[in-house]
């Protein structure tokens, strides 16, 4: 099998926009809480689009907090010298629909209509469904004395290789994503094999994963801070 074919097969696998687009949300008033950094817990933006909302930290609803702070400690059980980091948590809907419709105009011309959506989605969340917006998704890794684990490819980096099972990556690469994977699941996330960064808790995504019978978190504005 080629190379090609088995990302494919890859992408294939991973949810996608038409898998939960239609899940409802029973909303919740949790807050967005910025994530305090600990021993086994930290949080850094790797990006500077959020900057001019939460310019003192990465922001998720409580709920999700708990849980970060749940897979921080299945983390340290298992070892002692490894600290989660959140390189990502809320991004504001404006932000989110920006990106969103940059990329769509780059594949306007090779798709339409709700394939159009669907490719755009694997990339860049269509706004009303992403979890990033509605405090839900966070982009994570695993640091060891404040240096990343080896995960094969870097977070944010967005190639084939990304995908949590490719199977071109060296087996250290494997077994770290793998920990994360199963630390993050543990707590009660989803996974998002698309990135091996990329998790969930309370969002559509999440919903359809676990199957449950609607989402606890839509999306939500946060105020310009500065």
């Amino acid at each position: 099998m080629r190379k090609q074919d088995i990302y494919r097969l890859l992408e294939e696998k991973a949810l996608g926009y038409a898998d939960y687009a239609g899940v409802p949300v029973r909303p919740s008033d949790e807050p967005l809480v910025a994530i305090p950094s600990s021993k086994n817990l930290t949080a850094s933006q790797v990006g500077t689009d959020m900057l001019a909302y939460t310019p003192d930290g990465v922001y998720v609803r409580s709920g999700v907090l708990s849980r970060l702070q749940q897979a921080a400690g299945i983390l340290a059980a298992e070892n002692k010298e490894l600290q989660l980091e959140v390189g990502y948590g809320y991004r504001a809907l404006e932000v989110q629909t920006r990106l969103f419709e940059e990329y769509k105009t780059k594949l306007a011309d090779r798709y339409s209509g709700d394939e159009l959506l669907a490719a755009v989605h694997r990339s860049i969340a269509v706004p009303g469904v992403a979890g990033h917006p509605a405090g839900a998704a966070v982009d994570i890794q695993i640091l060891r004395e404040a240096k990343p684990l080896d995960f094969g490819t870097a977070i944010w980096e967005f190639t084939p290789d990304s995908f949590t099972f490719s199977p071109f990556i060296s087996r250290a690469a494997w077994d770290n994503r793998q920990l994360l994977r199963r630390v993050m699941m543990q707590a009660g996330f989803a996974p998002f094999d698309g990135e091996w960064w990329h998790f969930c808790y309370g969002d559509k995504e999440w919903a359809k994963y676990y199957d449950k019978p609607a989402a606890l978190y839509d999306q939500v504005s946060f105020l310009i801070l500065i």
